[in-house]
Parts: structure tokens; C-alpha cells; sequence
């Protein structure tokens, strides 16, 4: 007896994305620079491994950018595939919480004044302090403004914030009504209750529920711990903060999009408080 595919179900390889990998290369347009470009296809690891020849993106960025342009074009799930970063208009007011790479720069070249980039330095530090040119932000605790921001991107950070429900509050205080906090995060699709795996107790000490883990981290050499892997619990605690939040899973190889785990959320802050169960039956 064969037994049907269960949900949620084990990523896989799709017959096309095999046979890319084979290839190594896949021509198409990409969203971030605008080019008609090459992407490089460098291992089999395609949320990372995916770059654009002409400015250096790579999928999962190309992601971010694509739920960014759904979100400012209002194009719902639809993106003109010519669209990129330069159809933004320049009054757009993003912070986006990386200092480097492709989507980081051309933002900043886009945006000008408008654009907000920063980097978590260190815990001593005070949001809104300047180290070497480098804006300081924590997220759990940010310098800015109520209603203050139209877009908020953050490129897998969530899991390194030891309070991630306090981070979600306030995002929702800093953006503008209708504007997005548009991001990624490890995500468990095999259980529904996010994976707590380090806790910061009273006395301010970490506490390791699990192994720890480490990811890479562009400002330190030391890695990043990782506080909380999430999972479609995520989501509830959200919309309980006020958003409308869907989960988006992209796939396009014309943009260098590749892989069945293109997962971006879409935390919209919303006029009125969403009804908590919107996600699992829609809210046409």
C-alpha cells in the first residue's frame, strides 16, 4: 500500500531544478540590478547558492525583493516580471537591518535619504548609536518613530533575538498603517509550535535548552546564536500583535528563484486587528 503525501511535506528537488543544477547556469532577468543577467547556479543549496553574475544576489534576497515590489506596486502575489528595486518609488521610507550585500546596495543607491540600513553591533549599545558609519538597531528596541516606516526587511534575524514576540510589538509601533515588515527565518514545516532553543533567564544569563546553534554572522567571527527556530506558530503570535500575516512561498527561475523552500513572510500592519485564524482559511 502507498501512502499519500502527508503535509507539511519534506522538501524536494523539482526534475527542473535538478537538471539545473547540472547546468550550473540559468539565464533571466533579475529584480535587484534590473540586468538581463546569468544565474550562477554554485551547489545545490539554492536559498544561498543562486547568484546573479551582474550585482552578486542571491535567491533569497531575490525573494525579499519580489515580496517588497508585490507589496509597493500592489500587485497582490503578481510581480511584472521586468519589475525591479528601480520601480520603487524614492519616497519609499525602508529600514532594512543588513549593512552589506546586493539588495543592501542598491536600496541605498535607490532610496537615497529615505533608506535605513543597520546592523545589531553590540549590547551595550544604545539603538540610534553610530559605531564607524554603522547605525546600530535593536529591533527588540528601536530609535524610531511611531508610524515612521513604510517597509521593514530583515534577512534571517528573528531567530538571533532572545525576546522575538517584544521584536514583532515593535515593528507594528514603527510602521506606518498598511506598511510591511517583509522577512525571513529558519522555519519548521514538520510541526506547527516554534522551537525555543536558548532563553535569556532573570539574572540576564543564556540559558541553552538545546545544542546550540551558530549561524554566520558578517559583523562578528564568533557567529550568532540561535535563540528560536520558527514554525507556522509564528504567524499566530503576528496577528496577535496586530498584523495580517501570510507566509509566501516564491519559485520563479526566470529571477534566479530556485528550490521548494522559498518561504518570506508578509507581517502587514494592518487598520484593524486581524481575526487570528485569517491565515488558515483566507480572508477573501
Amino acid at each position: 500500500m502507498r501512502i499519500g503525501q502527508i503535509w507539511p511535506s519534506i522538501d524536494s528537488k523539482s526534475r527542473l531544478d535538478k537538471a539545473l543544477l547540472r547546468l550550473g547556469l540559468i539565464p533571466g532577468r533579475c529584480n535587484i540590478c534590473g540586468s538581463f543577467t546569468v544565474f550562477l547556479i554554485r551547489n545545490d543549496m539554492f536559498r544561498e547558492g543562486v547568484s546573479c553574475a551582474a550585482c552578486a544576489s542571491v535567491n533569497r534576497q531575490r525573494q525579499m525583493a519580489a515580496v517588497l515590489l508585490s507589496q509597493v506596486l500592489g500587485t497582490r502575489n503578481r510581480v511584472p516580471w521586468l519589475a525591479s528595486i528601480n520601480n520603487i518609488p524614492e519616497s519609499t521610507v525602508v529600514w532594512n537591518a543588513e549593512t552589506t550585500r546586493a539588495l543592501h546596495k542598491k536600496l541605498q543607491l535607490h532610496l537615497g535619504a529615505n533608506y535605513i540600513s543597520s546592523e545589531y553591533l553590540s549590547p551595550d549599545l544604545q539603538s540610534g548609536d553610530i559605531i564607524d558609519n554603522t547605525l546600530h538597531v535593536d529591533i527588540q528596541a528601536t530609535h524610531f518613530k511611531d508610524n515612521s516606516i513604510d517597509y521593514i526587511l530583515t534577512s534571517d534575524v528573528l531567530e538571533h533575538v532572545p525576546f522575538p514576540l517584544q521584536a514583532m510589538k515593535e515593528t507594528y509601533r514603527i510602521l506606518k498603517p498598511g506598511g510591511c515588515h517583509i522577512f525571513t527565518v529558519p522555519f519548521y514545516k514538520h510541526r506547527f509550535s516554534n522551537e525555543t532553543r536558548a532563553i535569556v533567564n532573570a539574572q540576564g544569563e543564556v540559558e541553552h535548552l538545546h545544542r546550540p546553534w551558530y549561524h554566520e554572522d558578517p559583523m562578528s567571527d564568533d557567529g550568532v546564536l540561535v535563540y528560536t527556530v520558527f514554525a507556522p506558530e509564528l504567524l499566530c503570535q503576528l496577528e496577535a500583535c496586530g498584523f495580517d500575516a501570510t507566509l509566501q512561498i516564491l519559485r520563479s527561475p526566470v529571477h534566479g528563484m530556485l528550490g521548494e523552500n522559498g518561504l518570506v513572510i508578509v507581517a502587514k500592519k494592518s487598520h484593524e486587528p486581524v481575526f487570528a485564524l485569517d491565515w488558515i482559511f483566507g480572508n477573501d
